[in-house]
């Protein structure tokens, strides 16, 4: 046996209270009694005297009492199985790692305020299926579709920028094996999140935008960075600073928020585009996705226990009914 509510037992402590004062009040009664009859005329009274009548009666409530203090703790034993609609959405976030995502125009950079947000998403799902795909140049799967949203978190928090083989920036490579992830998916709410500075370098992604949409698909796209650009960092394997990329002429490269391409990607799928500045910005974004429209994406069958609340609450409606119903019996001599 176990209890929904077992802080409710609490309540004992106040029926001690109850029992102590009914105890009281029954030596007080029968003191007072002893002042105005003899111990000998009182051995003579009926059964059911009136200090008796008073004790049973007392006690009758006090059981009551103890049934309905059991009522409130919710006992429950035994099982059942019920069956469960679970209601969410499959989504797949795309996350930029080229090296533009270096740039410090976001603390401590682009793409730690991008992982960011995607941990904040998580942490305010609970029955959806997430995936992530992380690309530059090319695209790959970093976490398969899965609910255990611990493993996805540390996966997304493991993300790097990619190698200097795999750098450039393409979204239609990114959208490609976000299409293939969807390949066996049932449901009918499938959202992708690209999370990148807008550069697309390859700009092939008007070609899949089609087959995107012609399979129900919603894109949600979040600008990172600042309008004004940022220089492009080139680090070292420990992650120290070793100078800045430049063109061919020399020049410090500066990498600028692309926000046309991410608010046309979105329009063009039926999302939104939300611009992300800086860290503080990330809430609105998580609201924005917590508020979007669930499916039931599964059922699943549930071992519940059974409640048994109304067998303690039946027995002391009884025992307190039996109690109403008793009639204090006055003074009765016994016959010699």
């Amino acid at each position: 046996m176990s209890f929904t509510h077992p802080e409710a037992f609490f309540l004992l402590i106040a029926l001690a209270l109850f029992i102590g004062a009914a105890a009281h009040n029954y030596k007080k009664k029968k003191s007072m009694l002893s002042g105005f009859i003899s111990t000998n005329a009182y051995k003579k009274l009926g059964v059911r005297s009136g200090g008796e009548i008073d004790f049973f009666k007392t006690s009758l409530v006090t059981i009551a009492m103890i049934f309905f203090i059991l009522a409130l703790a919710g006992p429950q034993w035994g099982e059942k199985f019920e069956n469960v609609d679970i209601k969410g959405i499959e989504m797949i976030f795309l996350l930029d790692t080229s090296n533009s995502m270096n740039a410090e125009d976001l603390k401590p950079n682009r793409l730690e305020v991008a992982k960011q947000l995607v941990v904040n998403i998580v942490d305010n799902l609970t029955t959806d299926y997430l995936a992530l795909i992380n690309f530059a140049g090319v695209a790959y799967v970093q976490c398969p579709l899965t609910i255990d949203y611990e493993a996805f978190k540390l996966m997304a928090e493991a993300s790097t920028i990619s190698p200097l083989e795999e750098q450039g920036t393409d979204f239609s490579r990114a959208f490609q094996v976000a299409l293939k992830s969807f390949e066996n998916s049932k449901s009918d709410k499938k959202l992708l999140v690209l999370i990148t500075d807008g550069e697309d370098q390859e700009a092939q992604w008007q070609n899949i935008i089609p087959e995107i949409t012609g399979k129900g698909i919603i894109i949600f796209t979040v600008g990172v960075g600042a309008s004004s650009g940022a220089p492009i960092p080139l680090k070292d394997k420990e992650g120290n600073i070793t100078g800045w990329k430049k063109d061919k002429q020399g020049n410090i490269v500066k990498t600028t928020l692309d926000e046309n391409t991410l608010i046309q990607i979105a329009s063009h799928t039926g999302g939104q585009y939300f611009r992300l500045t800086d860290v503080t910005g990330i809430d609105a974004f998580v609201n924005n996705l917590k508020n979007y429209e669930r499916n039931v994406l599964r059922k699943k069958v549930k071992l519940e226990k059974i409640k048994r609340f109304h067998y303690p609450l039946i027995a002391g409606i009884i025992i307190l009914l039996l109690e109403l119903v008793l009639s204090e019996r006055r003074f009765t001599w016994k016959e010699k």
